[in-house]
Parts: structure tokens; C-alpha cells; sequence
């Protein structure tokens, strides 16, 4: 984004479309289920279960799951490998990935005493959490074409299931191309985005025309393969139940959880204290308050390249009594320092509601926040709520126009749950949009 964020305001009407039933291809992305998999285990060493439906890992007794991918049709290396598993068990002891040079076993003849060794250990799941996936970056293993092997193992002796490529939900090596060399970062971004499974439009995930089309969302967003993917609030329907996002949002946009920056909307506090948004994402979402999972701040601020980005929690009634935007507010000198901390030529901040809508979902109450932004000389400002998408420019917090220090807003709520429509639309859909510019 230094510079030109062109390449970001791309991204953002790439996601236009999905509102009106349209879809587009994903171009770069690629989900591989396994050719073989299997465990072995140290009590029953010369046996073989390879036709299992899951896959059982312990440390006592030791039992160790095999997965084995063949990569085809890559033009290079790829950029991004992601390992996702689902797993049928709860631990704060989670699951260890380690590489596997040998890619001879065979699922029905592999046992403990005829094992692979195991290599360097690729990466770990952290804690896990019952009947939902978790993913680790397995990159370094992937290096192109051909077949590949990883080893899951634990040091807990509470012995983990997770489902096997025979089971309901196999395993996947989500692969993702390599984005030419640029000077600017790409980003995705949107919010407003996974039906709740209630819904009658939600089809089993896939949604039907107009509405409920975050799997195909997240599908460009694969194909985009972005650095990060900054997510703009509402991304679970309708209240934000824990429950709802490991149904829905994570078997769409929860693919790219581990780039995901979110910020929180509105619906997530339909669960007391946003506490299915917190629990869901964890320190991402609370990188200030290591370990809150309910009631938390929701603000915070990381850098992207040469970008400064602040994201702030615009539900200003859920903090401070009430009174969580206001002058003086501890979000309100937060941000002041914040941005005073961070000089950088380029400065973007991201929350749920905008400051400014055609339609009624404009926001007075972060008026305070955006007069931070502005006396600061932020760039640009996004936001969702809106199930629109809306470009504006440069204003001045009186919302005048100001070219040489406005922040430019973007409404980008278009991550695929239905359209809440506008007084004026000036555009008809399919639409997209770009555009480039300097950094105040």
C-alpha cells in the first residue's frame, strides 16, 4: 500500500459482487484432500489403521498420525500451505506438525514398527477446541510439485480425534500461488459476512442468490492471496454465538483466520460481552488484553509493511459506561497516542461503523474518532455495517471535502450476508472499482 493503495481498493470491489448473486472465479488457490493417511500406535505395533475414519494422536500410548498430499499443477513454489484439520476433541494441549522425508508408506500397510521418521517440526495448533478446524502454516514444506508427508503428534496423554480422509470432514492443504514482486501489500477486506445457520437462505454454507455468499467471498479472498485479510465487523450472524461461527464462519472465512485482523461489529455483541467474537478469535482480536474472551477493549493497533493500522471498537456504548467514543474516553486518548506513536507517511484506521453512509447506518457517536483521525493525518478509514459499497472523498470530520488532509472513507460491507440497500445507488451491479493515490 506504500504510496498507491491501489491494489487494495481492488480488493475491496472484488467483493461487490457477491451481493447480487454473481460469482467469479478463484484464481491461485487450490484445496487438496489426502491420497493416503493413517496412525500408528506403540501398544499395537504391528498393526495397521489405515481405513479408520479418524485419526488418533497420543503420548501414551504414543500414537502418531501420517497425512500424505500429492501437489500437482503448481507454476512455482507456492507463496502460502496451510494444513487444516478437523478435530472431534477439546485441549489446551494441542496438535505438533513435523515433517516426513519418506513418502513410500502405504495407508493399508503402514504400522509402528514400519513408521517414517519424523523431521523438523513444521509448526503447532495451539489450543483446540471440539468439532472445529485448526490450521498451521506448512509452508517450508511445500517447495512444488509432488507428494508430501506431515507427521501430527502431541505431548498431551489425552489422545486427540480428528477426522481422517475416510471420515466426514478430511483433512485439506490449501494452496495458494504466489503474488508477483510489488512494492505494495495487498490486503482484503470487508465485513458483514456469514449467514447464521438458522437462516433460511443459508443453504448448507453455499447460500442462494443474494444472500449468504461468504464461502464464495472467501474463495476470491484465497485467490487474491492477501497478506492479510482485515475484517470489518458482523462477521457472524446473528448474535455472534460462538456455536454459529465454528457452523458458519469458519468453514468460509475462517480459511484465512490466521492472516484475519478482525474488528468487532455490532451483531457480536448479540452474545453477552461479544463473547463469541472474543472466543472465537482470540488474542488476534485482544492483542492489548492477553486471554479476555468477553467484555474486552476490541482495540488495538499493528503495522502492515510501511502502514500504520488502528482498528477501534465503534460499538461506543458497550465501553466506558456508555460513553466508550466521547472526548477523554480511554479509547479516545488511546487512539491520540496511538497515531501520535506511529508518524507513518501512511496511516489507515478500520472499525464497523462508518462515520459517514447514503443510507441511515452513518455514525455521529465516533464523530470524536474521526476528528483523532483527521488531526492526525490518517489516510483512509474503513468500515462495513452498511451491506454496501461506498467510496468517498476525502472529507474533513465536518464531512467537507479536503484533498490535502481528509481521511477517505470506505464502506466495504459486502462480505457476503445480503444487501440492507441505499437511498441512491449511482452504480448498477455487477460493479468494481479502482483507483490509486498519495499518502498525506
Amino acid at each position: 500500500m506504500r504510496r498507491r493503495p491501489a491494489a487494495s481498493l481492488a480488493v475491496f470491489a472484488l467483493l461487490v459482487a457477491m451481493l447480487t448473486g454473481q460469482s467469479q472465479p478463484a484464481f491461485g488457490a487450490a484445496t487438496l484432500v489426502p491420497v493416503a493417511d493413517a496412525y500408528v500406535q506403540s501398544d499395537q505395533s504391528g498393526t495397521n489403521f489405515g481405513t479408520a475414519t479418524t485419526l488418533l494422536v497420543d503420548n501414551s500410548p504414543v500414537r502418531v498420525g501420517y497425512l500424505r498430499f500429492d501437489v500437482q499443477g503448481l507454476p512455482a513454489p507456492s507463496a502460502r500451505a496451510t494444513l487444516r484439520v478437523f478435530t472431534r476433541s477439546s485441549s489446551t494441549t494441542g496438535i505438533t506438525v513435523a515433517a516426513v522425508s519418506d513418502t513410500s508408506w502405504g495407508e493399508t500397510t503402514i504400522t509402528y514398527n514400519n513408521r517414517p521418521a519424523l523431521g523438523a517440526t513444521i509448526g503447532a495448533s495451539g489450543s483446540i477446541s471440539a468439532n472445529t478446524w485448526f490450521s498451521v502454516d506448512v509452508t517450508a514444506q511445500v517447495q512444488g510439485n509432488g507428494p508430501v508427508s506431515f507427521a501430527l503428534t502431541t505431548t498431551s496423554t489425552s489422545s486427540k480425534t480428528l477426522d481422517s480422509r475416510e471420515g466426514a470432514n478430511p483433512p485439506q492443504l490449501v494452496l495458494q500461488d504466489p503474488v508477483p514482486p510489488s512494492d505494495d501489500p495487498v490486503v482484503a477486506a470487508a465485513g458483514d459476512i456469514a449467514c447464521s445457520p438458522t437462516d433460511p437462505n443459508f443453504n448448507g454454507g453455499d447460500g442462494v442468490p443474494g444472500f449468504c455468499h461468504m464461502k464464495a467471498t472467501s474463495d476470491l479472498i484465497l485467490g487474491m492471496n492477501p497478506g492479510n485479510v482485515l475484517m470489518l465487523g458482523d462477521a457472524q450472524y446473528n448474535s455472534g454465538r460462538l456455536a454459529d461461527f465454528m457452523a458458519s464462519y469458519d468453514p468460509s472465512w475462517g480459511r484465512v483466520k490466521g492472516i484475519t485482523r478482525p474488528t468487532v461489529g455490532n451483531h457480536e455483541y448479540g452474545t453477552s460481552g461479544a463473547g463469541g467474537y472474543f472466543s472465537y478469535f482470540g488474542d488476534a482480536a485482544t492483542p492489548r488484553q492477553p486471554g479476555c474472551r468477553q467484555n474486552c477493549e476490541g482495540y488495538y493497533s499493528f503495522d502492515v509493511a510501511t502502514w500504520h493500522v488502528a482498528v477501534i471498537n465503534t460499538e461506543c456504548t458497550r465501553l466506558n459506561g456508555g460513553n466508550g467514543c466521547v472526548p477523554g474516553s480511554p479509547q479516545d486518548q488511546w487512539l491520540e497516542s496511538d497515531l501520535a506513536a506511529h508518524p507513518n507517511t501512511c496511516t489507515l484506521v478500520m472499525g464497523h461503523r462508518p462515520r459517514w453512509a447514503s443510507n441511515s447506518s452513518g455514525s455521529t457517536a465516533i464523530g470524536p474518532l474521526v476528528d483523532d483521525m483527521y488531526n492526525a493525518g490518517v489516510d483512509l478509514f474503513l468500515a462495513g455495517h452498511s451491506h454496501t459499497y461506498e467510496r468517498f472523498a476525502p472529507q474533513a470530520p465536518t464531512g467537507q471535502r479536503d484533498d490535502v488532509a481528509g481521511v477517505r472513507q470506505f464502506v466495504v460491507g459486502t462480505g457476503g450476508s445480503f444487501f440492507t440497500g441505499a437511498y441512491v445507488a449511482d452504480p448498477s451491479t455487477p460493479y468494481s472499482d479502482s483507483g490509486s493515490g498519495s499518502c498525506h
